[in-house]
Protein backbone atom coordinates (compact mmCIF):
# COMPACT_ATOMS: atom_id res chain seq x y z
CA UNK A 1 0.00 0.00 0.00
CA UNK A 2 1.13 3.25 -0.45
CA UNK A 3 1.01 6.98 0.61
CA UNK A 4 0.04 9.03 -2.81
CA UNK A 5 0.41 12.87 -2.94
CA UNK A 6 -3.30 12.75 -3.10
CA UNK A 7 -4.36 10.09 -0.37
CA UNK A 8 -4.70 7.19 -2.62
CA UNK A 9 -4.06 3.97 -3.92
CA UNK A 10 -0.45 2.75 -5.04
CA UNK A 11 2.14 0.23 -5.47
CA UNK A 12 6.09 0.82 -6.07
CA UNK A 13 7.22 1.07 -9.64
CA UNK A 14 9.60 -1.30 -11.11
CA UNK A 15 10.60 -2.27 -14.83
CA UNK A 16 10.53 -5.72 -14.82
CA UNK A 17 8.33 -7.97 -17.15
CA UNK A 18 6.32 -11.39 -16.14
CA UNK A 19 5.69 -14.14 -17.84
CA UNK A 20 2.63 -15.77 -18.41
CA UNK A 21 1.45 -18.94 -16.91
CA UNK A 22 -1.56 -21.04 -17.22
CA UNK A 23 -1.58 -23.18 -13.94
CA UNK A 24 -4.95 -25.39 -13.00
CA UNK A 25 -6.40 -24.55 -9.86
CA UNK A 26 -6.97 -26.92 -6.85
CA UNK A 27 -9.77 -27.82 -4.20
CA UNK A 28 -8.98 -26.82 -0.54
CA UNK A 29 -10.98 -25.84 2.37
CA UNK A 30 -8.91 -23.52 5.28
CA UNK A 31 -9.66 -23.70 8.79
CA UNK A 32 -10.04 -20.63 10.11
CA UNK A 33 -9.32 -19.63 14.10
CA UNK A 34 -12.16 -18.25 15.40
CA UNK A 35 -12.07 -18.64 19.64
CA UNK A 36 -15.91 -17.86 19.99
CA UNK A 37 -16.22 -21.29 17.82
CA UNK A 38 -14.98 -25.07 18.47
CA UNK A 39 -14.55 -25.54 14.85
CA UNK A 40 -15.18 -23.04 11.68
CA UNK A 41 -14.71 -23.83 8.10
CA UNK A 42 -14.59 -22.06 5.12
CA UNK A 43 -14.51 -23.92 1.53
CA UNK A 44 -12.96 -23.13 -1.52
CA UNK A 45 -14.18 -23.95 -4.40
CA UNK A 46 -12.94 -24.45 -7.73
CA UNK A 47 -13.21 -22.49 -10.74
CA UNK A 48 -12.18 -20.93 -14.07
CA UNK A 49 -10.85 -17.46 -14.59
CA UNK A 50 -13.52 -16.73 -17.49
CA UNK A 51 -16.73 -18.23 -17.12
CA UNK A 52 -18.47 -19.39 -13.80
CA UNK A 53 -19.16 -23.38 -13.93
CA UNK A 54 -22.25 -24.96 -15.09
CA UNK A 55 -22.80 -26.38 -11.88
CA UNK A 56 -21.45 -25.57 -7.85
CA UNK A 57 -18.67 -27.96 -7.72
CA UNK A 58 -18.82 -30.49 -4.48
CA UNK A 59 -16.82 -28.80 -1.33
CA UNK A 60 -14.85 -30.45 0.89
CA UNK A 61 -14.91 -29.99 4.96
CA UNK A 62 -12.43 -30.37 7.62
CA UNK A 63 -12.24 -29.12 11.53
CA UNK A 64 -9.68 -28.76 14.15
CA UNK A 65 -9.85 -27.53 17.87
CA UNK A 66 -9.52 -24.13 18.23
CA UNK A 67 -8.37 -22.90 21.67
CA UNK A 68 -10.17 -20.40 23.41
CA UNK A 69 -8.50 -16.74 23.59
CA UNK A 70 -7.85 -16.68 26.98
CA UNK A 71 -5.14 -19.46 26.12
CA UNK A 72 -3.41 -17.66 23.77
CA UNK A 73 -0.32 -15.74 24.60
CA UNK A 74 0.54 -12.68 23.31
CA UNK A 75 3.23 -12.34 21.07
CA UNK A 76 6.24 -10.14 21.17
CA UNK A 77 6.90 -7.90 17.94
CA UNK A 78 9.66 -10.56 17.25
CA UNK A 79 7.52 -13.68 17.28
CA UNK A 80 4.59 -11.57 15.40
CA UNK A 81 7.42 -10.87 12.88
CA UNK A 82 8.50 -14.51 13.26
CA UNK A 83 5.28 -16.40 12.95
CA UNK A 84 3.46 -14.32 10.06
CA UNK A 85 6.31 -13.38 7.70
CA UNK A 86 6.97 -17.15 5.98
CA UNK A 87 3.16 -16.61 5.03
CA UNK A 88 3.25 -13.05 3.66
CA UNK A 89 5.08 -13.07 -0.12
CA UNK A 90 6.66 -10.31 -2.36
CA UNK A 91 4.51 -9.63 -4.88
CA UNK A 92 5.66 -8.45 -8.59
CA UNK A 93 3.48 -7.20 -11.62
CA UNK A 94 4.23 -5.31 -14.65
CA UNK A 95 3.32 -2.52 -13.22
CA UNK A 96 4.95 -2.26 -9.87
CA UNK A 97 5.54 -4.12 -6.57
CA UNK A 98 3.07 -4.65 -3.51
CA UNK A 99 2.64 -7.80 -0.51
CA UNK A 100 0.05 -10.97 -0.54
CA UNK A 101 -0.44 -13.61 2.45
CA UNK A 102 -1.13 -17.43 1.91
CA UNK A 103 -3.87 -18.56 3.03
CA UNK A 104 -4.51 -21.80 2.00
CA UNK A 105 -1.95 -24.23 0.57
CA UNK A 106 -3.57 -23.12 -3.16
CA UNK A 107 -4.01 -19.90 -2.72
CA UNK A 108 -2.72 -16.00 -2.22
CA UNK A 109 -4.62 -13.09 -1.52
CA UNK A 110 -3.58 -9.57 -1.95
CA UNK A 111 -5.27 -6.48 -3.48
CA UNK A 112 -6.57 -5.97 -6.97
CA UNK A 113 -4.85 -2.39 -7.69
CA UNK A 114 -1.64 -4.89 -7.05
CA UNK A 115 -1.61 -7.49 -9.69
CA UNK A 116 -4.33 -5.36 -11.82
CA UNK A 117 -3.87 -5.88 -15.03
CA UNK A 118 -1.59 -9.01 -15.27
CA UNK A 119 -3.23 -12.36 -15.45
CA UNK A 120 0.60 -13.69 -13.67
CA UNK A 121 2.34 -12.37 -11.30
CA UNK A 122 5.95 -12.97 -9.69
CA UNK A 123 5.76 -14.10 -6.04
CA UNK A 124 9.49 -14.25 -3.81
CA UNK A 125 8.54 -15.83 -0.44
CA UNK A 126 10.75 -15.65 2.60
CA UNK A 127 11.52 -20.00 2.51
CA UNK A 128 13.73 -18.59 -0.95
CA UNK A 129 10.79 -20.20 -2.88
CA UNK A 130 10.08 -17.93 -5.78
CA UNK A 131 7.01 -18.44 -8.32
CA UNK A 132 5.10 -17.02 -11.11
CA UNK A 133 1.96 -17.18 -9.70
CA UNK A 134 -2.02 -17.21 -11.72
CA UNK A 135 -4.25 -14.51 -10.78
CA UNK A 136 -7.58 -16.97 -10.83
CA UNK A 137 -10.16 -13.81 -9.91
CA UNK A 138 -9.72 -9.97 -9.06
CA UNK A 139 -13.02 -7.97 -7.69
CA UNK A 140 -11.92 -4.30 -7.97
CA UNK A 141 -14.99 -3.26 -5.63
CA UNK A 142 -13.59 -4.51 -2.52
CA UNK A 143 -9.97 -4.35 -4.06
CA UNK A 144 -8.97 -7.70 -3.53
CA UNK A 145 -7.65 -10.52 -5.57
CA UNK A 146 -7.01 -14.54 -5.80
CA UNK A 147 -3.93 -15.53 -7.02
CA UNK A 148 -3.27 -19.91 -7.79
CA UNK A 149 -0.04 -21.00 -6.30
CA UNK A 150 -0.68 -24.80 -6.48
CA UNK A 151 1.83 -25.80 -8.53
CA UNK A 152 4.57 -23.98 -6.03
CA UNK A 153 6.85 -26.95 -4.79
CA UNK A 154 7.87 -25.45 -1.97
CA UNK A 155 4.95 -24.40 -0.03
CA UNK A 156 5.28 -21.48 2.44
CA UNK A 157 2.56 -22.37 5.31
CA UNK A 158 -0.70 -20.21 5.15
CA UNK A 159 -0.83 -17.92 7.75
CA UNK A 160 -3.13 -18.48 11.20
CA UNK A 161 -6.57 -17.01 10.39
CA UNK A 162 -8.45 -15.14 13.39
CA UNK A 163 -11.27 -12.93 13.24
CA UNK A 164 -11.86 -9.32 13.60
CA UNK A 165 -14.64 -10.11 16.28
CA UNK A 166 -11.42 -10.33 18.95
CA UNK A 167 -10.28 -7.34 18.05
CA UNK A 168 -11.52 -3.60 19.38
CA UNK A 169 -11.30 0.46 19.36
CA UNK A 170 -7.83 0.93 20.98
CA UNK A 171 -5.89 -2.49 20.17
CA UNK A 172 -2.69 -2.63 18.75
CA UNK A 173 -2.22 -4.35 15.76
CA UNK A 174 0.33 -4.58 13.22
CA UNK A 175 1.46 -4.78 9.62
CA UNK A 176 3.37 -7.34 7.78
CA UNK A 177 4.74 -6.90 4.23
CA UNK A 178 6.93 -5.62 2.13
CA UNK A 179 7.71 -1.94 1.65
CA UNK A 180 9.11 0.20 -1.05
CA UNK A 181 12.05 -2.58 -1.76
CA UNK A 182 14.99 -1.38 -3.18
CA UNK A 183 16.67 -4.26 -4.60
CA UNK A 184 15.11 -7.93 -5.80
CA UNK A 185 15.65 -9.70 -2.43
CA UNK A 186 13.11 -7.81 -0.38
CA UNK A 187 12.83 -8.19 3.48
CA UNK A 188 9.38 -8.43 5.07
CA UNK A 189 8.80 -5.62 7.61
CA UNK A 190 6.58 -4.87 10.56
CA UNK A 191 4.80 -1.55 11.43
CA UNK A 192 2.16 -1.14 14.26
CA UNK A 193 -1.01 0.81 14.92
CA UNK A 194 -3.85 1.34 16.94
CA UNK A 195 -7.23 0.64 15.89
CA UNK A 196 -9.73 3.37 15.18
CA UNK A 197 -12.43 0.92 14.46
CA UNK A 198 -14.41 -1.00 12.00
CA UNK A 199 -16.45 0.19 9.08
CA UNK A 200 -19.62 -1.25 7.27
CA UNK A 201 -19.81 0.15 4.17
CA UNK A 202 -22.83 -1.46 2.97
CA UNK A 203 -22.04 -0.74 -1.12
CA UNK A 204 -19.53 -3.42 -0.93
CA UNK A 205 -21.35 -5.36 1.84
CA UNK A 206 -17.54 -5.62 3.65
CA UNK A 207 -16.49 -4.25 7.29
CA UNK A 208 -13.09 -2.19 7.27
CA UNK A 209 -10.58 -1.91 10.16
CA UNK A 210 -8.77 1.86 9.78
CA UNK A 211 -5.78 1.80 11.83
CA UNK A 212 -3.80 4.55 13.08
CA UNK A 213 -0.64 4.03 10.82
CA UNK A 214 1.22 5.56 7.77
CA UNK A 215 0.48 3.78 4.51
CA UNK A 216 3.97 2.71 3.15
CA UNK A 217 4.46 1.74 -0.70
CA UNK A 218 4.65 -2.05 -1.45
CA UNK A 219 2.48 -3.20 1.64
CA UNK A 220 -0.75 -3.21 -0.05
CA UNK A 221 -1.58 -6.57 0.21
CA UNK A 222 0.05 -7.25 3.34
CA UNK A 223 -0.94 -9.01 6.47
CA UNK A 224 -2.83 -7.00 9.35
CA UNK A 225 -2.74 -9.07 12.25
CA UNK A 226 -3.38 -8.91 16.32
CA UNK A 227 -1.17 -9.26 19.26
CA UNK A 228 -1.33 -13.25 18.53
CA UNK A 229 -0.51 -12.82 15.21
CA UNK A 230 -3.35 -14.30 13.82
CA UNK A 231 -4.26 -12.84 10.20
CA UNK A 232 -7.56 -9.83 10.36
CA UNK A 233 -7.33 -7.85 7.61
CA UNK A 234 -5.75 -7.56 4.03
CA UNK A 235 -3.98 -4.09 4.10
CA UNK A 236 -5.50 -2.16 1.08
CA UNK A 237 -6.53 1.90 1.01
CA UNK A 238 -4.22 4.42 2.86
CA UNK A 239 -3.10 7.81 3.18
CA UNK A 240 -0.25 9.48 4.99
CA UNK A 241 -1.90 9.05 8.93
CA UNK A 242 -4.02 6.18 8.42
CA UNK A 243 -3.98 2.89 6.54
CA UNK A 244 -7.33 0.44 6.21
CA UNK A 245 -7.98 -3.09 5.50
CA UNK A 246 -10.51 -5.47 4.59
CA UNK A 247 -12.20 -7.62 7.44
CA UNK A 248 -10.24 -11.25 7.55
CA UNK A 249 -13.93 -12.55 7.81
CA UNK A 250 -15.22 -10.60 4.68
CA UNK A 251 -12.24 -11.62 2.31
CA UNK A 252 -12.80 -15.01 3.37
CA UNK A 253 -16.25 -14.95 2.16
CA UNK A 254 -15.35 -12.64 -0.88
CA UNK A 255 -12.51 -15.71 -1.99
CA UNK A 256 -15.75 -18.62 -1.57
CA UNK A 257 -17.38 -16.79 -4.21
CA UNK A 258 -14.87 -15.67 -6.29
CA UNK A 259 -13.85 -19.34 -6.65
CA UNK A 260 -17.24 -20.22 -7.71
CA UNK A 261 -17.71 -17.38 -9.69
CA UNK A 262 -15.12 -15.04 -11.74
CA UNK A 263 -18.21 -12.36 -12.28
CA UNK A 264 -18.57 -9.63 -9.49
CA UNK A 265 -21.44 -7.92 -10.09
CA UNK A 266 -22.57 -9.42 -12.91
CA UNK A 267 -19.53 -8.56 -14.89
CA UNK A 268 -17.36 -10.66 -16.24
CA UNK A 269 -13.42 -10.14 -15.83
CA UNK A 270 -12.03 -7.31 -17.44
CA UNK A 271 -8.80 -8.52 -19.82
CA UNK A 272 -6.43 -5.49 -21.36
CA UNK A 273 -6.37 -6.96 -25.30
CA UNK A 274 -3.30 -8.55 -26.46
CA UNK A 275 -3.97 -9.06 -30.05
CA UNK A 276 -5.27 -7.03 -32.90
CA UNK A 277 -3.13 -4.04 -33.33
CA UNK A 278 -2.99 -1.85 -36.20
CA UNK A 279 -1.37 1.11 -37.32
CA UNK A 280 -4.85 2.83 -38.34
CA UNK A 281 -8.22 2.86 -35.88
CA UNK A 282 -10.98 4.34 -37.26
CA UNK A 283 -12.47 6.47 -34.06
CA UNK A 284 -15.81 8.19 -33.60
CA UNK A 285 -16.54 10.32 -30.63
CA UNK A 286 -19.80 11.31 -29.60
CA UNK A 287 -19.03 14.59 -27.09
CA UNK A 288 -16.09 15.72 -24.87
CA UNK A 289 -18.22 13.19 -22.36
CA UNK A 290 -16.63 10.57 -24.81
CA UNK A 291 -12.73 8.72 -24.61
CA UNK A 292 -11.18 5.98 -27.01
CA UNK A 293 -8.42 4.10 -25.04
CA UNK A 294 -6.14 2.24 -27.08
CA UNK A 295 -2.99 -0.48 -25.32
CA UNK A 296 0.65 -0.10 -26.95
CA UNK A 297 3.18 -3.11 -26.48
CA UNK A 298 6.23 -1.03 -26.80
CA UNK A 299 9.77 -1.21 -26.57
CA UNK A 300 11.01 0.84 -23.72
CA UNK A 301 13.11 2.45 -26.76
CA UNK A 302 10.52 2.83 -29.27
CA UNK A 303 9.67 5.92 -30.87
CA UNK A 304 6.18 6.37 -31.30
CA UNK A 305 4.13 8.96 -33.30
CA UNK A 306 0.55 9.06 -33.06
CA UNK A 307 -1.20 10.81 -34.98
CA UNK A 308 -5.00 12.15 -36.00
CA UNK A 309 -5.34 14.06 -38.93
CA UNK A 310 -7.07 17.70 -39.70
CA UNK A 311 -9.09 16.82 -36.15
CA UNK A 312 -9.42 18.52 -33.14
CA UNK A 313 -8.63 15.93 -31.02
CA UNK A 314 -6.61 15.90 -27.64
CA UNK A 315 -4.24 12.78 -27.66
CA UNK A 316 -2.17 11.53 -24.92
CA UNK A 317 -0.03 8.69 -24.02
CA UNK A 318 -0.14 7.38 -20.28
CA UNK A 319 0.97 4.59 -17.96
CA UNK A 320 -1.76 2.16 -16.86
CA UNK A 321 -1.83 4.11 -13.65
CA UNK A 322 -2.48 7.63 -15.16
CA UNK A 323 0.82 8.97 -15.36
CA UNK A 324 1.38 11.25 -18.59
CA UNK A 325 4.04 10.39 -20.55
CA UNK A 326 3.32 12.96 -23.54
CA UNK A 327 -0.14 15.13 -24.51
CA UNK A 328 -0.74 17.04 -27.22
CA UNK A 329 -3.32 18.10 -29.92
CA UNK A 330 -4.30 16.40 -32.98
CA UNK A 331 -0.10 14.40 -32.51
CA UNK A 332 1.54 12.96 -30.23
CA UNK A 333 5.67 11.84 -30.39
CA UNK A 334 7.15 9.80 -27.48
CA UNK A 335 9.65 7.02 -26.05
CA UNK A 336 8.17 4.79 -23.10
CA UNK A 337 9.59 5.13 -20.33
CA UNK A 338 9.41 1.54 -19.06
CA UNK A 339 8.47 -2.06 -21.23
CA UNK A 340 4.49 -1.83 -19.92
CA UNK A 341 1.77 -1.72 -21.97
CA UNK A 342 1.27 2.18 -22.69
CA UNK A 343 -2.43 3.94 -22.88
CA UNK A 344 -3.16 5.96 -25.99
CA UNK A 345 -6.28 8.01 -24.87
CA UNK A 346 -8.29 10.12 -27.69
CA UNK A 347 -10.89 12.81 -26.43
CA UNK A 348 -12.25 15.64 -28.35
CA UNK A 349 -14.30 18.75 -26.92
CA UNK A 350 -17.23 18.04 -29.48
CA UNK A 351 -18.07 15.03 -31.71
CA UNK A 352 -14.99 13.55 -34.32
CA UNK A 353 -14.77 11.15 -36.38
CA UNK A 354 -11.25 9.99 -37.93
CA UNK A 355 -8.69 7.79 -38.06
CA UNK A 356 -6.02 7.46 -35.40
CA UNK A 357 -2.18 6.75 -37.55
CA UNK A 358 0.28 5.55 -35.49
CA UNK A 359 3.67 4.64 -36.47
CA UNK A 360 3.35 1.54 -34.27
CA UNK A 361 0.21 -0.86 -34.06
CA UNK A 362 -2.10 0.06 -31.28
CA UNK A 363 -4.83 -2.32 -30.07
CA UNK A 364 -8.61 -0.19 -29.83
CA UNK A 365 -10.04 -1.25 -26.06
CA UNK A 366 -13.85 -1.61 -26.75
CA UNK A 367 -15.08 -0.39 -22.70
CA UNK A 368 -18.13 -2.37 -22.18
CA UNK A 369 -19.33 0.92 -19.99
CA UNK A 370 -19.69 3.21 -22.60
CA UNK A 371 -23.45 4.28 -23.95
CA UNK A 372 -25.38 1.84 -22.00
CA UNK A 373 -28.58 2.61 -20.32
CA UNK A 374 -29.72 3.57 -17.10
CA UNK A 375 -32.44 2.75 -15.61
CA UNK A 376 -34.77 5.60 -14.58
CA UNK A 377 -34.75 4.14 -11.12
CA UNK A 378 -32.44 1.73 -10.70
CA UNK A 379 -28.40 0.91 -11.13
CA UNK A 380 -25.69 -0.24 -13.16
CA UNK A 381 -22.47 -1.51 -12.12
CA UNK A 382 -19.21 -0.52 -13.97
CA UNK A 383 -15.52 -0.78 -13.46
CA UNK A 384 -12.63 2.15 -13.87
CA UNK A 385 -10.10 0.03 -16.12
CA UNK A 386 -7.14 2.38 -15.34
CA UNK A 387 -6.01 4.97 -13.83
CA UNK A 388 -8.36 8.56 -14.85
CA UNK A 389 -10.63 6.38 -16.58
CA UNK A 390 -14.32 7.96 -18.02
CA UNK A 391 -17.26 6.21 -18.80
CA UNK A 392 -20.60 7.44 -19.76
CA UNK A 393 -24.45 6.52 -19.80
CA UNK A 394 -27.86 7.64 -21.25
CA UNK A 395 -30.72 8.63 -19.22
CA UNK A 396 -33.82 9.56 -20.96
CA UNK A 397 -35.64 12.04 -19.08
CA UNK A 398 -39.11 13.85 -19.87
CA UNK A 399 -39.04 17.56 -18.96
CA UNK A 400 -39.69 18.36 -15.16
CA UNK A 401 -38.86 14.75 -14.12
CA UNK A 402 -36.76 15.15 -11.01
CA UNK A 403 -34.02 12.71 -10.57
CA UNK A 404 -31.09 11.72 -8.25
CA UNK A 405 -27.85 10.18 -9.55
CA UNK A 406 -25.43 8.93 -7.17
CA UNK A 407 -21.95 7.45 -7.99
CA UNK A 408 -21.20 4.77 -5.14
CA UNK A 409 -17.13 3.94 -5.21
CA UNK A 410 -13.96 3.79 -4.05
CA UNK A 411 -12.51 5.95 -6.11
CA UNK A 412 -12.54 10.11 -6.52
CA UNK A 413 -15.35 10.80 -8.66
CA UNK A 414 -16.34 13.42 -11.01
CA UNK A 415 -19.76 13.29 -12.22
CA UNK A 416 -21.31 15.47 -14.93
CA UNK A 417 -24.84 15.30 -16.50
CA UNK A 418 -25.14 16.53 -20.33
CA UNK A 419 -28.45 17.76 -21.39
CA UNK A 420 -29.96 16.65 -25.03
CA UNK A 421 -28.41 19.89 -26.15
CA UNK A 422 -24.73 18.36 -25.27
CA UNK A 423 -24.23 21.14 -22.66
CA UNK A 424 -23.47 19.92 -18.65
CA UNK A 425 -26.39 20.76 -16.55
CA UNK A 426 -25.23 19.66 -13.51
CA UNK A 427 -22.28 18.53 -11.89
CA UNK A 428 -20.32 16.97 -8.54
CA UNK A 429 -17.19 16.23 -7.66
CA UNK A 430 -16.67 13.46 -4.78
CA UNK A 431 -12.72 14.58 -3.28
CA UNK A 432 -12.42 12.13 -0.33
CA UNK A 433 -13.68 8.65 -2.29
CA UNK A 434 -13.99 5.09 -0.31
CA UNK A 435 -16.34 5.66 2.74
CA UNK A 436 -15.89 9.43 3.36
CA UNK A 437 -18.53 10.26 0.71
CA UNK A 438 -19.89 9.81 -3.27
CA UNK A 439 -20.56 12.09 -6.05
CA UNK A 440 -24.39 12.82 -6.25
CA UNK A 441 -26.26 14.54 -8.09
CA UNK A 442 -30.55 15.81 -7.69
CA UNK A 443 -31.87 17.96 -10.33
CA UNK A 444 -35.39 18.67 -12.63
CA UNK A 445 -34.59 18.32 -16.62
CA UNK A 446 -35.08 20.94 -18.28
CA UNK A 447 -36.19 19.23 -21.06
CA UNK A 448 -37.07 16.26 -22.94
CA UNK A 449 -34.50 13.54 -24.16
CA UNK A 450 -31.72 11.73 -23.95
CA UNK A 451 -29.39 12.85 -21.22
CA UNK A 452 -25.20 11.63 -20.67
CA UNK A 453 -24.28 10.65 -17.36
CA UNK A 454 -20.46 10.81 -17.57
CA UNK A 455 -18.10 9.50 -14.44
CA UNK A 456 -14.24 9.54 -14.14
CA UNK A 457 -11.97 8.35 -11.82
CA UNK A 458 -9.02 10.56 -9.98
CA UNK A 459 -7.74 7.09 -8.67
CA UNK A 460 -4.78 6.18 -9.98
CA UNK A 461 -5.86 2.47 -10.48
CA UNK A 462 -8.67 0.13 -11.30
CA UNK A 463 -11.68 0.31 -9.11
CA UNK A 464 -15.31 -0.75 -9.04
CA UNK A 465 -18.74 1.48 -8.73
CA UNK A 466 -22.41 1.02 -9.23
CA UNK A 467 -24.73 4.41 -10.69
CA UNK A 468 -27.45 4.69 -8.72
CA UNK A 469 -30.94 6.35 -10.14
CA UNK A 470 -34.16 7.48 -8.35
Amino acid sequence: MTADSDGGWGRVRLGLAIAVSTTAILLLPLVVANPSQQTTTTQFAAATTTTPPVSQPELTTTSTSIPPIEALIPLSVEGILDSVAPSVGFVLSQQGTGSGVVISEDYLVTNAHVVWPDTTVSLVFLNGATFQGRVVAVDPFVDLAVVDISRLSRKPPPISVGTTADVAAEDDLWVVGYPAPTEFTPEPTIDSGELLGVSDWEFTGVSWLTIEAPAIGGQSGGAVVDRYGRLVGISTFGSTATLTSISIDDVLRQVDELLVSSQVRGLEPRRIPHSGARRSNDVALEGEWDQQLFFGWFRHDADVNVDWPGGDVGLSATTIDGTEIVAGEAEIDFVPLFAFPVLVVADAPQAAEGTLESSLPIILYPDPDHGQTLPRVGSLAGIFDVGGDRDFFYLDLDEGDLATINVESAARTELRVYGPGGTIVAEDVDRSGFIGSNASIEMVAAATGRHVVSIESSLSTVSGYTVVTR
